[in-house]
């Protein structure tokens, strides 16, 4: 009697063990027939130029993906919203996108958009990834943010610190575009030079909508600048270098990735470009790998629009996640745990790794146009990195 009572009570104890077992070690969640997901991006208006690159880079990797038989076997199913050029429609198509109940969302790099998007998309409780470039976006305290691609605070930093110290150029006059995107920049870059001890000696902007920019550039040119820093989009940027050479000031010229972005670069003349420097996130063009330039040729066959350092964040993103949901499921949680916790995830051009705040690009790329075509001189590291 004593003994067929042990022998029960303890294979009840050893079925308590296996359910604990089970439990600590929970299999991810099951994915639906089709996973969504979701973008928000500018199509139309003045940043398409800019939105386009996200679309392409996103919907480029998700075709590959689904044409491979998907994720685990499951095909994505990509939902668009165009944000045009307003916060106001930026919220609005996110808030169409949240209604369709997306795994993940993607978010675009236009910085003003992503702040008037954040708290929708924190409420719905979903990973959101973004390129958008405002230092702050990964300092509003979302646990659910991450951002892929370099940022304004890493170059803030990195330009001023290789225009003085590796190009020994002690007088710099900075202009940047008048809106969010353009004057944090310019404020960072300001505090980066006076830890070097350098003043510029001009501070000057312009108004994105604004087509001359001669007055700005004399007053640079006037008061002894010695080198250039300018931070816009590609069609201003392009209409800067344009009038810096139809007004023979020849500076050194650096700045942002619009330096060399090919948008910019088809807008301007072989002397128009050459010799402009650029930090920012990695460009296909430089790559002597085959199977970047195979990459990046077909891309511009599909979207003819060349890609760019965006083009191939998103692309990243994708297959980032692609990798993430084969192993936590389609859990939202599981899937931003395991985004915070990515270590030297290695995309086409750089590795990603997860800092506290949300930021995973650390490596950065130094450009110099040779006429129109940007030659890389090497990778740059955020401090730490």
């Amino acid at each position: 009697m004593h003994r067929k009572t042990f022998f029960i009570t303890g294979t009840a104890v050893a079925c308590l063990f296996a359910s604990l077992g089970g439990e600590s070690k929970a299999e991810p969640a099951a994915c639906p027939a089709e996973i969504p997901f979701g973008l928000t991006t500018a199509l139309t208006g003045n940043l398409a130029l800019l939105g386009t690159q996200a679309r392409n880079g996103a919907e480029f990797a998700v075709d590959e993906i689904n044409a491979a038989g998907g994720i685990s076997g499951k095909k994505i199913a990509l939902k668009t919203e165009d944000t045009g050029a307003s916060s106001t429609d930026a919220l609005n198509a996110m808030n169409r996108v949240i209604e369709s109940k997306p795994l993940v969302i993607f978010g675009s790099m236009i910085s003003p958009h992503v702040f008037a998007q954040t708290e929708a998309v924190n409420k719905s409780e979903t990973p959101f990834l973004v390129g958008a470039t405002n230092a702050k976006v990964t300092a509003q305290g979302s646990k659910w943010l991450f951002r892929t691609h370099a940022h304004d605070g890493q170059l803030a930093e990195l330009i001023p610190e290789y225009l003085v110290k590796t190009l020994g150029k002690t007088k710099p006059g900075i202009m940047a575009v008048a809106d969010d995107y353009g004057l944090g920049a310019s404020k960072g870059i300001q505090a980066a030079l006076a830890k070097l001890s350098v003043s510029p000696v001009a501070v000057t902007s312009y108004a994105p909508s604004d087509k001359d920019m001669s007055a700005q550039l004399l007053e640079i040119k006037d008061k002894g600048a010695d080198s250039l820093i300018l931070f816009g989009r590609p069609a201003d940027v392009a209409l800067v270098m344009k009038q810096m050479e139809e007004l023979g000031i020849k500076l050194t010229a650096i700045g942002n990735s619009s330096m060399v972005a090919q948008t910019t670069l088809n807008n301007l003349s072989a002397a128009d470009a050459d010799g402009s420097i650029a930090i920012g996130g990695m460009i296909p063009q430089t790559s002597t790998d085959p199977k970047i330039t195979d990459w990046a040729k077909r891309v511009l066959d599909k979207y003819k629009v060349p890609a760019d350092n965006f083009t191939v964040s998103y692309y990243d993103t994708v297959y980032m996640l692609k990798s993430i949901i084969e192993k936590a499921g389609c859990d939202k949680a599981a899937i931003r745990d395991a985004l915070g916790a990515t270590k030297d995830w290695k995309g086409l051009l750089i590795s990603y790794q997860a800092d506290a705040p949300g930021d995973l690009a650390h490596t950065l790329g130094i450009y110099r146009n040779k006429g129109k075509t940007p030659e890389l001189i090497g990778p740059i590291k955020e401090a730490g990195y």
